[in-house]
């Protein structure tokens, strides 16, 4: 099968493809590109790699020429988005009108919005497009599915994370430091979503080792969004994460201090705007000695009923730097279950069709079982019954 990677020059896309290229399924990886130069070089990096048995091309597009994209993809069995967030409506029409499924490897909230007015025409057009199939959102939602699929009825999602990465290893990665927390946060609560101040919900959380307990805050993230329409006994979902304790700190203290605020801001004749200052001094943040390695764990807790009992499911799944890896935890937990939902696309079966999330038409328990023979996932659930005696 033949799957296109949109933006797949970009270093998210880059453990998504090289995860592509050594399945058995997949007979040809097409790169799509803006940055051709770039495209080509990755391409011709593949080749070379031993593990590779999938042929690699690459083509230059702009995502916004809708009649080009629309051409570069037909003919694939599926394709993953993986730009920037600012191409996503753009992309997600593009995969629609070419009449291929496809998903983006993540959405904004606001992105996800527009993405879902899209729903009439892809059903019209009789495709599927997920709105996410990256960690977190993606395998938070597939994992809170597999975990109420043991229920009778899950009433309430749990979903958090904890990170542990250097703030400046690039713009792109200190411009999400600066939106990922301090975000308004979004609920799903008592059936009804709910804005949220940021910096709101705060709960300690005990993770497992070596993480320990820590402090989250509610997110802006997509599950409390697609959630309810795959489990539809839900009654409340929250995201929430944190970063090293010092940086969401530090984080807070900035939020508070008008620091993130993209309106300018009069100073001795001149107007500055204090996000653009703030996003310069961290990017010129040198990296501290000990965290220059990507870690991070997610934690998936549903609660609800089974048979008599109450009953709270958790799974957690820690990512690690290890020997050998190909790229660090953040890369390859992101792109590896793109490449493994893609796939599960490509073979058909899916029978919803329009813009949803992945955990309304994939398979959880096939993708749990897939992504757990990726080298360095594990994967722990813990499952405690409440009865009354």
């Amino acid at each position: 099968m033949k799957i296109t990677v949109v933006g797949g020059a970009g270093a998210m896309a880059r453990a998504v493809i090289k995860d592509l290229v050594e399945c058995d399924s997949v007979s040809e990886v097409l790169i799509a590109d803006i940055n051709d130069d770039a495209a080509r070089k990755f391409a011709a990096e593949l080749r070379q790699r031993p593990g590779t048995r999938a042929a690699i091309t690459s083509k230059k597009v702009d995502v916004f020429d809708h009649d080009s994209l629309v051409e570069i993809l037909r003919g694939s069995d599926a394709a993953i988005d993986t730009t920037h967030q600012d191409c996503g409506v753009a992309v997600a029409k593009g995969m629609i009108d070419a009449r291929v499924n496809g998903c983006s490897l993540g959405s904004t909230c606001t992105i996800a919005e527009q993405i879902l007015t899209l729903d009439g025409r892809a059903r019209e057009a009789g495709t599927t497009f997920l709105l996410s199939a990256g960690a977190f959102p993606g395998a938070t939602g597939l994992t809170a599915k597999y975990l109420a699929d043991k229920m009778e009825e899950a009433e309430d999602i749990h979903l958090s994370m904890v990170i542990f990465r250097p703030i400046s290893r690039s713009p792109a990665l200190v411009d999400i430091f600066m939106t990922f927390l301090p975000g308004e946060g979004l609920v799903y609560e008592d059936g009804a979503l709910k804005k949220m101040p940021a910096f709101s919900g705060r709960q300690e959380i005990e993770y497992p080792p070596p993480f320990g307990r820590h402090t989250v805050y509610n997110i802006t993230s997509l599950d409390p969004l697609t959630l309810p329409a795959a489990i539809t006994s839900v009654r409340n979902v929250r995201v929430k994460a944190t970063y090293y304790p010092d940086y969401t700190e530090m984080l807070k203290t900035c939020h508070d201090l008008g620091l993130m605020s993209a309106a300018p801001l009069p100073v001795n004749g001149r107007e500055v705007v204090p996000a653009e200052v703030l996003r310069e001094l961290l990017l010129r943040r040198p990296v501290e000695k000990g965290r220059e390695k990507v870690s991070f764990i997610q934690r998936v807790a549903v609660t609800g009923k089974r048979e008599t009992a109450r009953v709270e499911s958790i799974v957690t799944t820690p990512f690690l730097p290890f020997a050998g890896e190909r790229e660090d935890p953040e890369t390859r937990a992101t792109g590896e279950p793109g490449s493994i939902i893609v796939q599960m696309m490509a073979r058909g079966g899916i029978n919803r069709k329009g813009v949803c999330g992945p955990e309304s038409c994939i398979d959880p328990r096939e993708f749990m079982r897939e992504w757990a023979k990726r080298p360095g996932v594990e994967i722990n659930e813990t499952s405690i019954e409440y009865r009354k005696l």
